[in-house]
């Protein structure tokens, strides 16, 4: 098929989106018109009889812009429109323009297939298959299991640990925990998707414990061998929080998705201040204090890992489901309130201690020159070390 010439229309936006250092060419904005996804452009009337041109509306360029950045060649538009609607409605930055809201039937669209279709979805729909199935068929599931969860990752490690490692190249790193946890991710995939009793109650709750540090698990644990005693463990499980995430995702309304939203954002910034301790970020008492809540909340783990996640289109979907409990909403609030204490107070989250200057832009080149200063140091010591011989 042979694509018309851009209209005049058309080649005003792909010039005003280059402006923007944003390089877009018509078949895209013709697709996604198709998809329901860019404005159309409006019509102006010449009169008397010499009909109409078309004239590029402001919102087009916004949505093109959007749209722009994050395609790619080959990639399917749906991941494209998960990528627009993590960003929508984001305080724009200096010569940026704000992001408008995406289509919700598109947007609910893509985010229940991109989880329909997740490696961490079909290992559940394969662990239900082989539930009551044949050992064969659990065999799969299990191996099946250790190659995704081998794949994924193990969660990142607590950022005292990373710092320690970051100061000291030469300590030794600890393997154990992160065997732990992928051992405790397939236990809840088979729990999920076999049943409580294929892992056992007490199983359950040490697979927990480990993605879920801090929380006190013996009252949890001693309900769980009762249940299991009475011969009630899936009963038990099911009233509590293995859910389907794609179910989630599908029954959830375009209010429900935005609130899930703003808690996976707020969730993220937080996850960002923790997990950046360990690359040297410079420490105040403030920062201190909202690491120790996370520590004691249980849900460090978590925390961190909306980090990744929410950058990455395909970890967007899982970040957005498990915000749609209320538990993690909850947590996020719980999170977010010292934060708004420390605003409100004026000893804000990037207040150097002692120093002279204050304020995010000083608090930055702290950092970046402690960052300067572990490369120097790390140059030298290579430095010493070939001088020496060894």
């Amino acid at each position: 098929m042979v694509r018309g010439v851009p209209s005049p229309a058309d080649r005003e936006l792909i010039e005003r989106l280059a402006a923007l250092d944003v390089v877009v060419s018509g078949a895209q904005l013709e697709r996604w018109r198709a998809a329901g996804l860019l404005p159309g452009h409006a019509r102006r009337w010449l009169g008397r009889g010499r009909g109409s041109v078309s004239v590029l509306v402001e919102e087009a360029v916004a949505v093109a812009a959007v749209l722009g950045r994050h395609a790619r060649p080959g990639r399917d538009l749906r991941w494209t429109v998960i990528a627009w609607y993590a960003e929508a409605g984001l305080p724009a930055g200096p010569g940026e323009l704000a992001v408008p809201e995406p289509p919700w039937p598109a947007v609910r669209e893509a985010l229940v297939w991109a989880m329909d279709g997740s490696p961490a979805r079909r290992l559940v729909v394969q662990a239900r298959a082989a539930g009551g199935g044949s050992e064969e068929a659990q065999d799969a599931f299990y191996a099946e299991a250790g190659r995704v969860v081998g794949r994924g990752p193990a969660g990142l490690p607590h950022p005292d640990e990373v710092r320690r490692l970051v100061e000291d190249p030469e300590g030794e790193w600890e393997p154990g925990l992160e065997r732990a946890r992928r051992r405790a991710a397939v236990h809840l995939a088979a729990a999920a998707g076999m049943g409580a009793s294929e892992v056992g109650g007490e199983a359950l709750i040490e697979a927990l414990a480990t993605l879920m540090p801090g929380v006190d698990w013996a009252p949890v644990a001693g309900s769980a061998r009762q249940a299991e005693g009475d011969g009630t463990l899936e009963d038990w499980v099911q009233a509590g929080t293995l859910v389907d995430p794609l179910a989630r995702l599908s029954a959830a309304s375009e209010a429900e998705m935005a609130a899930a939203r703003g808690a996976a954002r707020m969730l993220t910034m937080i996850g960002f201040l923790y997990v950046t301790h360990g690359l040297l970020m410079p420490d105040n008492p403030a920062l201190a204090r909202l690491r120790t809540r996370i520590d004691e909340s249980g849900f460090a783990l978590l925390v961190s890992q909306f980090v990744p996640q929410m950058v990455s289109p395909s970890g967007i979907p899982h970040a957005l489901a498990m915000c749609l409990s209320p538990e993690m909403a909850a947590l996020a609030a719980w999170l977010e309130a010292p934060l708004a204490e420390q605003t409100g107070t004026g000893q804000g989250l990037f207040r150097l201690p002692g120093a002279e200057e204050d304020g995010a832009e000083a608090f930055m080149q702290a950092w970046i020159g402690r960052l300067h200063d572990l490369t120097d140091r790390a140059r030298a010591g290579r430095t010493g070390a070939e001088a020496s011989g060894r």
